[in-house]
């Protein structure tokens, strides 16, 4: 459980003519990362394929295109392709491609049309009342005109009259008209730049203004017209031919990958040779497979190797969820401890004594909840504004906000369960005898968080040795277990400091705590070499760093209750103050609580990332890609052979 899966790289060898179902096989099973052929078995072997990789990729192109421009149609049928040839052939039979460009091509161009009639009369809505004259000499040879709008246009419009020279410059109530030769162009924007203004180029029209805006409008109603009619060709076309298409696409984008993973075989006249990384649990299975396809006629062997096999993270599924974080810090290496299961544990009991707090838990609790229903079932139309949304969508995906947000509930709980130890309701108190006062009991917290940081950094060296210790680094395997020593050495003295108790040779701990740091940093020296001990003075930082655990508790529950206090007296003093009271506590209480959200969760992933994994981990792991890809709307002979469908 706190190691990544066992992999074995193995070499398959079978007939030639299994070679197809055999990769199909491969790929639907999804359990061997694939490698190449080492270059003494593959000199052995001739090389080859059966069609041009260009000829399937030009073919993958072609279909990839033709699916993006029709419209998605849902559809449970499921298609199969007997082979590449019969592949290629429903490909050919499939004559749409011109039709879809025509239709799409009309489309966008009836709707930029559209679009430009509608600044059109966005531009003579805001035409200034007092120009009644054709619309026609707004725009010629020799003049441009210019619609602005925005602040302070009057005094724009003195400006402009006062600066331009022979500008005609019309006024209205929320526009300035300014007509001018086009070789003062450059003297306008001048003039335009740096300012708060919007500037529209008048369009070329003719008539009035009363006149032109009903022939406009007429000309978008004709628009949207001749635009439902092609949208709604194209929408036929998707329903006849999508289902299809995507098909089509799928199973090509298959023999691409198929292709790819052909330049890394070992192809003879005869046989067929495939070498690569599989998880040790799923070789019986594949080993079932391959005597289903090719009639128990193949060999499969481990291959031994010194280079360091791919990670796969196996992990129960209440810990899954914190791959995530793994993955964000560094994914760990194949022979090394998989720290997920341990984070998944001790994360949420951070974040949740942060937070300490039982209102704050529950709101973070109902906000998780909420955003991941929101996220999985995303309503047609948001209220949440659109620059917010977009903002948090350049920091997060909707698939990571997702994640987070699932990895706060269960220290949202811890939250709401310490909350009701400590009694702390939003920073008020219920009338009823409080086990636990954070105010009252600073010290005993800071002894807690004291050795919380003690066993963390302490489990972290024991599991470096572990590490170590598996992968037959001996030395470092044992400076670790000097570190440890000289961790618990520093620890000693320390406690004897604090409990005023002499730290010279009178004092048995004392002596049994310099022996140990004498030993430690002698086991250092032999395991790591001189410059490891500059990292000695981190470990007293990175114990005592897990006082912040208090500290952000400490900050959490003491601005909640004088944001109280402030909301209590006021209600006490006056209605005025009252009022000033409740926004206090309004702002107050959505202020702590954005806090209370980012400190925890930040500092808490902080504490496992630098002081805990730094004393075991390495990462830097190469993830297990295995050659597979989700089928949906095709199958292979190989699901139908094995299921009858």
């Amino acid at each position: 459980m706190l190691r990544p899966a066992k992999m074995q790289r193995i070499r398959l060898v079978f007939s030639k003519k299994y070679s197809e179902r055999a990769l199909t096989a491969l790929h639907d099973i999804g359990v061997m990362q694939i490698e190449y052929v080492p270059a003494e078995a593959a000199e052995l072997l001739n090389r080859g394929e059966s069609y041009a990789r260009g000829q399937i990729g030009d073919y993958a192109q072609r279909f990839r295109g033709l699916e993006s421009q029709l419209r998605r149609s849902d559809s449970d049928r499921k298609y199969n392709f007997e082979s590449i040839d019969e592949l290629l052939k429903k490909a050919d039979s499939i004559r749409i491609d011109a039709e879809v460009a025509h239709t799409r091509k009309h489309i966008e161009e009836i709707s930029a049309d559209t679009n430009l009639v509608l600044e059109s009369i966005a531009a003579l809505k805001h035409m200034p009342a007092a120009f009644t004259q054709d619309l026609s000499v707004l725009t010629t040879s020799r003049i441009a005109s210019f619609l602005v709008t925005g602040q302070l246009i009057n005094e724009f419009a003195a400006k402009a009259a006062n600066e331009l020279g022979d500008a005609i410059v019309l006024a209205g109530s929320t526009s300035v008209l300014v007509c001018i030769d086009k070789a003062e162009q450059a003297k306008f924007s001048s003039l335009v730049e740096g300012t708060k203004l919007h500037v529209e180029t008048v369009p070329k029209l003719s008539g009035t203004v009363e006149a032109e805006i009903p022939v406009l409008e007429k000309a978008i109603a004709d628009n949207r017209r001749r635009q439902r009619g092609f949208e709604e060709e194209l929408t036929r076309i998707s329903n006849e031919y999508y289902p299809e298409v995507s098909a089509i696409r799928e199973q090509l984008d298959l023999e691409v990958e198929k292709q790819e993973i052909t330049a890394k075989l070992g192809i003879g006249k005869s046989i067929v040779a495939i070498d690569g990384w599989v998880p040790e649990a799923s070789i019986n299975a594949l080993n079932y497979e391959m005597e289903h396809i090719t009639h128990n006629s193949f060999i499969i062997e481990k291959v031994k190797t010194d280079a360091l096999p791919p990670t796969k993270l196996e992990n129960p599924m209440t810990a899954k969820l914190y791959e995530f974080f793994i993955r964000f810090y560094s994914l760990p290496r194949s022979n090394e401890i998989d720290p997920t299961l341990i984070f998944a544990i001790v994360f949420p009991i951070f974040f949740g004594f942060m937070i300490g707090d039982v209102g704050y838990g529950a709101a973070f609790l109902v906000m998780a909840l909420w955003l991941n229903r929101r996220i999985a079932n995303p309503p047609k139309k948001s209220r949440i504004p659109k620059a917010l949304s977009d903002f948090v969508h350049t920091i997060i995906s909707n698939n990571g906000l997702a994640t987070v947000m699932r990895s706060i509930i269960p220290g949202s709980i811890i939250a709401i369960v310490l909350g009701v130890f400590f009694n702390e309701y939003f920073g008020f108190q219920l009338p009823y005898a409080t086990p636990f006062s954070v105010s009252a009991n600073v010290a005993t917290l800071l002894v807690i968080s004291g050795w919380i940081g003690v066993f963390m950094v302490s489990f972290g060296f024991v599991l470096g040795f572990l590490n170590r210790f598996a992968t037959g680094e001996m030395k470092k395997a044992a400076a670790k277990l000097g570190w440890l020593a000289a961790a618990w050495a520093i620890v000693m003295l320390g406690l004897a400091v604090l409990h005023a108790q002499p730290i010279g040779l009178s004092n048995p701990l004392a002596i049994l705590a310099y022996a140990l740091l004498i030993g430690g940093i002698a086991t250092v020296l032999y395991g790591e070499g001189f410059e490891a001990l500059m990292e000695l003075p981190s470990l007293i930082s990175h114990i005592l760093s897990y006082t912040r655990l208090v500290g952000i508790l400490l900050a959490s529950v003491i601005l909640a209750e004088v944001i109280d206090l402030i909301f209590l007296k006021g209600i006490q003093h006056s209605a005025l103050l009252g009022v000033v009271g409740v926004v206090i506590l309004l702002v107050g209480q959505a202020f702590n609580m954005l806090i209370a959200i980012f400190e925890p969760g930040i500092q808490g992933a902080r504490l496992i990332y630098v002081e805990f994994f730094s004393k075991f981990f390495d990462g830097n792991g190469r993830e297990f890609r295995p050659f597979a890809s989700r089928r949906v709307r095709t199958l292979s002979k190989f699901d139908i052979e094995r299921h009858g469908a």
